[in-house]
């Protein structure tokens, strides 16, 4: 076996660099086009906070301690992958070696070699975001607004390759490499077409190349302090024995609509066979909200207007393989992995936090013919187990050097919808969150469990169904969005534009060109509240006047086809995805325009919309508190205080509009008291001093 190893100076510059790092900050790529949204994470820790949400778009509602604005029901994924009796670069036999990332990077894992029983890292080599066409241009009153997410809406679709010969929509490739030196490249696959927008699809490659080394993250996070430059490691010719490769799961279902809510650490994992009746065994594993300890499924209710209360916890989501290779010589779909399968406390097993080693670590989740009983909630097992991590387990396998395996691995989700969740919410608090009431909306939740297995079913057609000539990853797609969409305010209405692209290609399958029009959606005070179809046509043009002032509107436009290209449900017409062209990126929603004051005698005119205001009304549905001061100069300086002369916060409105909203937060970022405030306007045209009242 040959062997090369540079290092040079090596130990003492990472024990200073590393020391300062704890937690993953690397390169994302966002699969943000259908209803299940995901993010791909350059260094295999991937997700942190918001790693999986279905339904996309739900908004972190009121508050919350991450940047990342959009909620998630899985909180971080993660990898790990065992083997036994194998030889590190140092030329030592090693009886168990485990490398792989979960929840935090941390960079604790010394990557150079010595005798260490510590898990290593999972190293990152490359993530790469592909496009079948360039993300569209969203500008909303003249700001283009950055797709996809990124802490504040700021990062671009960077990296981004554009193939017009993608099988799908968007794909994100990631390849990381294991310790003992298994690379695994992952193409991740999107889709925004109905009944295919509720999963994503991995296609693994696990291949023993012998290579034990990163890369630096191009975007500044993590691993670019590596000095990679001045080392290398290549095993050559080494066989790898008793590998096994899972993939795990932190769910938080709680956490789509709020950082925090009701009972947000009780999700219910469980394994569960979906094909057993065609004899296929292979387990996946399903989770969902529970109960929490004398208490009901998740409810956001932050005491303020009945609106909020509503179920945060739709989502029953199921992950594992739809094909898994039998051997590395061997390429036929084995249904009887994963071979073991099981389920553990968050960290218990992840080596980064926990003292546990390595052999521990393997015995634990690596035991062929372990398997966790089926249809059977992990409460009734081991109901200690407060945030249960499922691990899905393939192998053993004996790699030569320079053998591969493949593994399709699938995240699939269902459940009620937004407008049911807030019809339940608000009828189990009529009900007092007791009685009959709080049984059906429990008959209405397990419904989701039905609806994720429908899904289940449509990616395994997608991946080992009949689909004619058409291939794997591959189902209809509907007519490519727009390049451009423009929203801007004209006057006391709301002007929407975009171009024909649409129009103009033909079907991506078929060659054939079967556009029929554009819709455009529309919902008021929030993003992900009810979208409503406003414009049905061939226009590029829409001019909305059913608008009012001080409420916030958002859109998303659609290409819609014939459904003669359909070929999967022939004649059913399909949408492009909701997320292409959709104002909900921006930070807040277009608004029309009011008209300022431009003269003294219009001062004694300014008012406060609502005055008073109550805590308990539906004043702007779906937004934030606020109150909103109307009838104002173009240009001034708004003080609030209390009664007593107490400063409270100071706006500064130069807009050019005549209102200004406010919401109801101090300097100091705290929610005002019930109280009779004094507030104070000043501008050239003059000043005015007017009051308002606060309920809670």
């Amino acid at each position: 076996m040959k062997r090369s190893l540079l290092i040079t100076g090596l130990c003492l510059l990472f024990i200073t660099m590393l020391s300062q790092l704890a937690v993953a900050n690397t390169n994302e790529a966002f699969m943000r086009i259908g209803r299940l949204w995901s993010i791909a994470e350059y260094d295999g820790a991937e997700g942190w906070t918001a790693q999986y949400a279905w339904p996309g778009g739900r908004i972190r509602f009121p508050d919350s301690d991450v940047k990342e604005m959009f909620g998630a029901n899985v909180r971080k994924t993660g990898t790990l992958a065992g083997s036994k009796n194998w030889t590190g670069p140092n030329d030592e036999l090693f009886a168990y070696w485990t490398s792989g990332m979960y929840r935090t990077y941390d960079y604790d894992y010394l990557p150079y070699w010595k005798d260490q029983q510590e898990l290593t890292a999972l190293y990152p080599v490359d993530q790469q975001l592909i496009q079948r066409w360039a993300q569209p241009n969203v500008v909303v009153n003249g700001v283009a607004v950055a797709s996809d997410g990124g802490d504040d809406f700021t990062k671009l679709h960077t990296n981004t390759i554009v193939d017009s010969g993608l099988v799908t929509e968007r794909a994100i490739r990631s390849i990381w490499r294991y310790s003992m030196g298994v690379e695994y490249d992952r193409m991740m696959y999107g889709y925004s077409t109905p009944g295919h927008e509720d999963y994503v699809l991995y296609d693994i490659n696990l291949t023993n190349n012998g290579k034990i080394y990163g890369y630096p993250d191009a975007e500044g996070g993590g691993p670019t302090i590596w000095p990679y430059s001045d080392w290398a490691w290549q095993l050559e010719g080494q066989k790898i024995e008793d590998f096994w490769w899972s993939m795990t799961m932190d769910p938080r279902p709680s956490n789509l609509g709020q950082n925090s809510s009701f009972g947000s650490s009780d999700a219910v994992s469980e394994f569960i066979a979906p094909f057993a009746d065609e004899g296929k065994e292979r387990a996946f594993c399903l989770f969902y909200d529970g109960d929490g300890e004398g208490g009901v499924v998740d409810w956001g209710d932050p005491g303020s207007t009945d609106e909020w209360v509503e179920l945060l916890s739709p989502a029953f989501i199921i992950h594992g393989a739809l094909y898994a290779d039998e051997s590395p010589k061997n390429h036929v779909n084995d249904w009887t992995q994963p071979k073991s399968t099981t389920i553990r406390h968050e960290r218990d097993y992840d080596l980064g936090k926990t003292p546990k080693t390595m052999a521990d670590q393997y015995n634990a989740i690596f035991v062929e013919g372990q398997h966790w009983p089926l249809n059977v909630s992990h409460r009734e097992i081991a109901s200690d187990i407060k945030i249960p991590s499922g691990y899905n387990c393939f192998g053993p396998y004996d790699f030569d050097y320079n053998e591969s395996i493949n593994i399709t691995y699938v995240v699939a989700a269902g459940g009620i919808n937004h407008d049911l969740c807030i019809e339940w919410g608000k009828k189990a608090k009529e009900a007092d969150y007791t009685g009959p009431v709080m049984d059906e909306l429990k008959q209405a939740f397990f419904t989701g469990r039905d609806s994720v297995l429908k899904t289940l079913d449509l990616a395994n057609w997608n991946v080992n169904g009949d689909k004619g000539n058409h291939a794997k990853y591959d189902v209809p797609d509907a007519p490519r969005p727009p390049a451009n969409f423009i929203v801007d305010t004209e006057g006391d209405a709301i002007r929407l534009t975009w171009t024909d692209e649409s129009a103009k290609e033909a079907d991506f399958d078929t060659g054939v060109n079967d556009f029929a029009g554009y819709r455009v959606y529309k919902a008021v005070g929030a993003r992900d509240s009810t979208y409503r179809v406003i414009y049905d046509g061939k226009d590029l043009t829409y001019l909305d006047t059913a608008v009012s002032p001080g409420f916030q509107y958002f859109y998303y436009l659609v290409a819609y086809d014939d459904g003669t290209q359909n070929w999967e449900n022939p004649g059913v017409s399909l949408e492009s995805g909701k997320y292409y062209c959709w104002t909900g990126w921006a930070p807040e929603g277009a608004k029309p325009a009011v008209a300022p004051i431009t003269q003294e005698s219009k001062l004694e005119d300014i008012r406060v919309i609502p005055n008073p205001y109550s805590a308990a009304g539906m004043n702007f549905p779906g937004e934030e508190d606020k109150i909103r001061f109307a009838g104002l100069p173009g240009e001034c300086t708004i003080r609030i205080f209390t009664t007593n002369g107490d400063f409270v916060h100071e706006i500064i409105h130069n807009n050019g509009g005549g209102d200004e909203d406010w919401n109801l937060r101090t300097e100091d970022n705290q929610y005002i008291v019930s109280d009779v405030y004094v507030y104070t306007v000043e501008s050239d045209l003059g000043d005015h001093v007017g009051k308002f009242i606060i309920i809670r």
